[in-house]
């Protein structure tokens, strides 16, 4: 089937083998040059696109963000991931974990770790959101510390805007953290206490890149590493026997240019 993919033109630069490999693949990639250039104008062009074609097209969402169903479709496909976790864990430890981190742009990757064990009281949900590069309002991506609730593309939940209830702009080091807004069911979780949501700042992700490269020879994308390093800041503070699990949603093998331009790596 004719696969069309809108993507911001600062995500494509960011992301550019993501790009290659999808246009290898056989699929369309039309960059959007509006507003901030990623994500948010990306599903913006996009849904253009599909109400003026609603009868050829149907439109898929990668995360779990926009009008239902959406976000409840991308839950029950990325709950595989809580539903291995919770088996393997069971298998190899004999014990529940005692907390799950994951970073949280749009929430897929975190509501999929989640949601197996949100019955299981015991163990903490820990999401990760992007601190950027400062506290003031177009510095950051994280929604619990200086979001309020409003309607982003057919999502209710927390949103960065300004007083007039303007969209802000927003800033991470990595592409798939700078989404204004956050899965309704984050939000939903954050409201009831089950789930806690913190940030960890773009210089804090690169040292994670770094550290995890090194100790375990593993290139963790740029989003991940904002989970890495929350599980390195808080595993100090707990008794050996406990256990964390970190969820490393993608390989950095598609952020080495930004990598290298931000930690100064010389190729040939």
């Amino acid at each position: 089937m004719e696969c069309v993919v809108y993507m911001g033109e600062v995500d494509m630069a960011r992301q550019e083998l993501n790009v290659l490999r999808m246009r290898l693949l056989g699929a369309e990639v039309r960059g959007v040059s509006s507003g901030s250039r990623t994500l948010k104008d990306a599903i913006s062009e996009a849904m253009r696109d599909w109400v003026t074609n609603v009868r050829t097209t149907f439109y898929i969402l990668g995360s779990a963000l926009g009008a239902h169903p959406y976000p409840t479709m991308v839950r029950d496909f990325q709950r595989v991931i809580s539903r291995e976790m919770k088996e393997q864990i069971l298998e190899k430890e004999g014990r529940l974990p005692t907390a799950i981190i994951a970073c949280v742009g749009g929430g897929s990757n975190a509501i999929g770790a989640f949601y197996e064990f949100i019955p299981d009281k015991q163990v903490r949900l820990i999401g990760v959101e992007a601190g950027g590069r400062g506290t003031a309002l177009g510095e950051h991506a994280a929604r619990f510390r200086g979001g309020e609730p409003g309607v982003l593309q057919g999502t209710y939940s927390y949103v960065l805007q300004d007083e007039n209830g303007q969209i802000a702009m927003t800033h991470s080091v990595s592409a798939g953290l700078d989404y204004a807004s956050i899965g309704p069911e984050h939000a939903a979780l954050h409201d009831s206490g089950r789930a806690e949501y913190t940030s960890q700042d773009d210089a804090a992700a690169l040292d994670a890149v770094v550290r995890l490269s090194r100790t375990e020879g593993i290139l963790p994308a740029l989003e991940s590493a904002h989970a890495v390093a929350e599980a390195l800041r808080i595993a100090p503070t707990m008794p050996p026997h406990d256990i964390l699990v970190v969820n490393l949603s993608g390989r950095g093998d598609k952020d080495m240019g930004i990598l290298a331009r931000e930690l100064k790596l010389q190729g040939v």
